[in-house]
Parts: C-alpha cells; sequence; structure tokens
C-alpha cells in the first residue's frame, strides 16, 4: 500500500474511484439525515429506536465479511483500496462503514414503525418489495457500472451475474432488526437499551444464515445448476414465511391509531 492517502484513493479504476465516492457521498449524505432525525426524535418524544438501529449498524458493517463468505460476494480488483478490516481473507473497504448506517437505518426504521404505530400487515411485504427491487437495482449499477463487486462461484437463479435470491435475503435482515427493535426498544428503560446491541448486530449475519442457509449450502454442494436454482427458489420461499410470520402481530386492516408504547421502569 502507499504511504500516501491521496495515491491510494486513485488506485483504481476511473469508474471505481466514481462509485466508491458516490458511495460515500450518498451514505454520508443519508446518513446526516437519519442522526438529525434520531436526535429530533430522542429530544421531543424521548424514543431511542433510531439511535439504536444506527448504532447497531456499526455492529453490522462488522459482521458483514461473514455475509459476503457465506453467499460469495467478492470485491472487484482495486475496489477496496481502503480496507476497514480483514477477516476470513475478506477485505472490506472503508466505504462500506458509510453505507451500512442508512441500509439499516431507512428499512430497519421503517419496519420499527409499521409495529410501533399499528400498520396493516401490508405494510411489512411493500417494506420488503420496495427495499428488495431497489437493492436489486443498486447492486446491477454496483456491479456492472462501478465495478465494485461480484459473486464468486456457482449462485442460484443469477442474471447478469447477480443471483436474485440474496437482494431479498438481504434486506429480510434490517427488517428483522427493526421488528425486534419494536419488541424490546420502548420496553427498555436507561442504560437498558443498549443491550439490544449486540442481539441486533448479529441479528443481520443470524437472519442471513437462518433464512439463505438452503441457497449457501447448495451453492458449496456438487449439485447441477437446475437443482441449484431450485433450492434458490426454495430459499426465497423461506423468506416469504418468515415475513409472513413476523407480519402475523399487525393488524389485517389498519389499526385506529398508532399503538402505545410500553416503557420500562
Amino acid at each position: 500500500m502507499h504511504p500516501y492517502l491521496a495515491v491510494d484513493i486513485l488506485i483504481g479504476t476511473t469508474r471505481q474511484n466514481a462509485g466508491n465516492l458516490a458511495v460515500a457521498v450518498l451514505g454520508l449524505s443519508a446518513t446526516a439525515y437519519l442522526v438529525a432525525r434520531a436526535e429530533r426524535e430522542r429530544r421531543r418524544e424521548g424514543r431511542l429506536a433510531l439511535w439504536i438501529l444506527l448504532a447497531a449498524s456499526v455492529v453490522t458493517c462488522l459482521a458483514d465479511a461473514g455475509a459476503r463468505l457465506l453467499i460469495g460476494l467478492q470485491a472487484d480488483p482495486g475496489a477496496n483500496t481502503l480496507v476497514m478490516y480483514r477477516a476470513f481473507g475478506i477485505d472490506m473497504a472503508i466505504w462500506m462503514a458509510f453505507a451500512f448506517p442508512p441500509y439499516v437505518g431507512f428499512i430497519g426504521y421503517a419496519t420499527y414503525l409499521a409495529y410501533r404505530e399499528g400498520h396493516a400487515r401490508r405494510r411489512l411485504w411493500l417494506i420488503l418489495v420496495v427495499s428488495a427491487v431497489a437493492d436489486t437495482v443498486g447492486e446491477y449499477v454496483m456491479i456492472h457500472a462501478g465495478g465494485l463487486y461480484s459473486y464468486a462461484g456457482r449462485q442460484p437463479l443469477e442474471v447478469f451475474g447477480l443471483p436474485l435470491v440474496w437482494p431479498w435475503v438481504i434486506v429480510a435482515a434490517p427488517m428483522l432488526m427493526g421488528a425486534l427493535t419494536a419488541l424490546f426498544a420502548d420496553r427498555l428503560g436507561g442504560a437498558r437499551v443498549l443491550l439490544l446491541l449486540p442481539l441486533l448486530g448479529s441479528g443481520y449475519l443470524a437472519c442471513l444464515a437462518a433464512v439463505g442457509w438452503p441457497g449457501m449450502v447448495a451453492r458449496a454442494t456438487a449439485v447441477g445448476q437446475p437443482v441449484l436454482d431450485l433450492v434458490g427458489l426454495v430459499t426465497l420461499g423461506g423468506l416469504l414465511a418468515t415475513v409472513h410470520l413476523m407480519s402475523l402481530p399487525l393488524p389485517a386492516r389498519p389499526s385506529a391509531g398508532p399503538s402505545r408504547p410500553h416503557r420500562g421502569e
């Protein structure tokens, strides 16, 4: 690695540097907005849920190397010039630290509000579909336009270099984190709310493994591509069943008003 930061930044190709810069700028802008909103809600309503989700996103970022190992995502050469940390032989670019807070914050907080405000079950499905479609489009851009990463090895339901199963599994993780926040955050008082951080941070990797394990196991075995694609469909079916289970505590139709939070003594 070169001794000067400015030289390091310019090692990647032009499109990789542009892609990293775009991730950093968009991530920092979205994070700044979420931080301002989190602080406003803390002051006005005493609500810490968004702060907790943003803090948990840091733990999530530190667990992402394990997630990449399981699904076969790898950075393209030159894309990870500034390495935040290395684990399992995988380099994690510092730009990802800017991407996770808005990613976890937006999806997780939208899910949290669905529970807290008594939205109808269809709200969870809307969050899942919109987030998965946005993730799919974003990944195609980062893979083909930015040249930032690719998926290695055999993959289920792969179209133009992107296994279509993983965006759906990936966005389910912050949804689970938002649901756990809704379950615990308003019931924990004072410093006890910090107990959520290890649970939420591990929840990201745990959700990927729990929901996506059929595809993860199949891609590491000697099954043919048709069987691998079939397992990918089974994985998506398990994901839909999980979201359906998550939606059961919500009313079938919109409730008359927001649910009342329960704060621990």
